[in-house]
């Protein structure tokens, strides 16, 4: 062994001596306890973040009340002398989400196409029918329901006439003269320069004057024989109808759109009729102006029932096909309906009670519904 190996070895006993013994075990378990703290440290900020987030995402959310709708009764009576309220309950629900832009467009308002049951009649018996039915052809025909015969009263007559109130007279219009045919007698010519293509004779419902078209709309005093012009506003209109009460006019402009006026042009308002349906010639107006006839599936006869303030055509509850409808000046509605087994007169009173449904005679079946006295 040389110098060197010893100098070595008593160097490592030196080492030895100073050396203190390390538990290894002690020092791991010291290490993962650092790794612990140092693991839950990170996960509580971490849960700290998540709960801010959430937080402040709740906080932008709509906040939703509760609102007091009140709840009908599932029946209420009908209308008496002395009606009573019908209780309600209050129930509170959660208010709806935040409505979209789409939620708040109205949605488009369709026409019904079912049709309503047919009304029970007062009378299913056409002599219960008062008054006169007129009929347009090749001759102008008059219906006594009464009897159930009819008559030509006014032979090779133009395509527009004008029959008084009490049906006791025509108007019409040929080459330029505007006759008037009085039952029994010869026609006698009233005025001269008179057009009707696009305004028939019309009565008012005095039967005293006639609204005609004389190079412009104007009405003719049938005691002196004085046309006075409609006024200035008025001058464009075309197809004028009067209201039963003699207040109102109802009228058409060119482009087909509907108007109603007071019979003194003060006031003005045009009914808004649908796009779909071109109310192009009033034929008659009920007793207030509320209604008025008009033709939509044929050019001249009415067929349909236009509610004026709304402009909406009315659903009528008959049965069959509606191929003719007119007023009279008290506002009771004639109704002609045709079906595989023939023709029916369906007559309405003011307030819309039926009161007569009664078979046509087969003899005027061919001809056209053209006006309703009584």
């Amino acid at each position: 062994m040389t110098a060197e190996d010893d100098r070595l070895r008593c160097a490592l006993r030196d080492l030895a001596d100073v050396a203190e013994p390390t538990d290894l075990y002690e020092r791991a378990l010291g290490c993962s306890r650092r790794i612990a703290r140092r693991e839950a440290t990170i996960g509580a900020c971490a849960a700290v973040v998540v709960i801010g987030v959430l937080v402040s995402g709740l906080w932008g959310l709509p906040h939703t009340e509760q609102h007091d709708i009140p709840v009908a009764a599932a029946s209420q009576p009908g209308p008496s002398s002395g009606p009573s309220r019908a209780p309600t309950a209050t129930v509170s629900r959660p208010g709806p989400e935040r409505p979209t832009e789409a939620a708040h467009q109205p949605a488009p308002e369709k026409r019904s196409e079912v049709a309503i049951p047919p009304a029970e009649p007062s009378s299913l018996t056409l002599a219960d029918l008062p008054g006169h039915v007129f009929y347009s052809g090749r001759d102008i025909v008059r219906l006594s329901p009464s009897s159930g015969e009819s008559d030509v009263v006014l032979a090779d007559a133009p395509s527009s006439v004008g029959v008084s109130p009490d049906g006791r007279r025509i108007a019409f219009v040929t080459e330029g003269r505007l006759l008037v045919s009085e039952s029994g007698r010869e026609a006698k010519q009233v005025a001269d320069g008179v057009a009707d293509a696009d305004q028939a004779p019309v009565w008012s419902p005095a039967g005293d004057r006639l609204l005609i078209d004389a190079a412009a709309p104007g009405v003719l005093d049938l005691g002196t024989g004085t046309i006075t012009p409609l006024p200035s506003s008025l001058a464009t209109g075309q197809h004028f109808r009067w209201s039963g009460d003699g207040n109102k006019l109802v009228y058409a402009t060119s482009s087909c759109d509907l108007k109603l006026s007071a019979d003194d042009a003060a006031a003005e308002t045009s009914v808004a009729v649908p796009g779909e349906v071109s109310a192009c010639k009033p034929t008659s107006v009920d007793a207030t102006g509320e209604r008025v006839t008009v033709p939509l599936q044929t050019d001249d006869t009415a067929d349909t029932v236009i509610d004026t303030a709304t402009g909406r055509p009315e659903v009528l509850p008959v049965e069959g096909t509606v191929i003719g409808t007119v007023f009279d000046p008290d506002g009771n509605l004639l109704v002609r309906t045709a079906d595989d087994s023939g023709t029916v007169l369906w007559l309405f009173g003011p307030d819309n009670e039926l009161l007569v449904r009664a078979i046509e005679p087969s003899g005027v079946r061919d001809l056209d519904l053209l006006a309703y006295t009584r």
